[in-house]
């Protein structure tokens, strides 16, 4: 007796297009679209959802505290380019508030599809990442204005900073235990490394 298939197994079969998205269920699961193909990923180990809250939840009292736009959590998918469907999906990232079509969470639930760009992303290394797939990711952030990446290294217990442009990506600064993450997206925002990993 042949085993039905699973969602996941249905939607590697085919090109995901934008109007398949649109209907797809709500996926409580680590993927992404690139080009059309769905790329499942491991769900994250609970270190890894440590780190990312460790990060999200100091980022959004500071940016609520000053108005400055919004933070979310992964899963959610960035909306790269809609044909090839492409997206990805930060562990951690901000839109200033000028890029939000209102100004309450109300007129951001009403998006269907995330198409901002944010200006901050914060991607905790998985052992998936490889040099490969983080060029990659890189690469679609410069190509859509992304400002600023944060690369935190669960295994090094550090933090790289780096500035996108176009065509290129700096080092800002590299950051250990005992010191302290800065911003450029976010003026004076400030992250000690130790809480990060506590």
């Amino acid at each position: 007796m042949q085993a039905t298939p699973t969602t996941w197994e249905k939607l590697k079969e085919k090109k995901i297009t934008l109007a398949d998205y649109l209907l797809m269920p709500e996926l409580n699961h680590p993927y992404e679209i690139i080009d059309g193909e769905m790329m499942p990923s491991p769900a994250p180990i609970p270190a890894h959802q440590i780190i990312g809250a460790n990060i999200f939840i100091p980022l959004t009292q500071y940016v609520r505290a000053k108005e400055l736009g919004v933070v979310l959590f992964t899963p959610v998918d960035i909306i790269l380019q809609r044909d090839p469907l492409r997206t990805r999906q930060p562990d951690v990232l901000f839109i200033c508030k000028d890029k939000l079509p209102g100004t309450s969470l109300d007129d951001l639930e009403e998006l269907q599809l995330l198409e901002i760009t944010p200006d901050l992303v914060v991607e905790v290394l998985s052992p998936s990442d490889t040099k490969k797939v983080l060029a990659g990711k890189l690469i679609d952030y410069q190509r859509i204005g992304v400002k600023e990446c944060w690369l935190v290294g669960r295994e090094t217990r550090s933090v790289e900073v780096l500035r996108l442009a176009a065509e290129k990506s700096d080092r800002v600064g590299l950051y250990g235990l005992g010191e302290t993450v800065r911003s450029e997206a976010i003026i004076d925002f400030r992250l000690n490394v130790d809480a990060i990993f506590a």
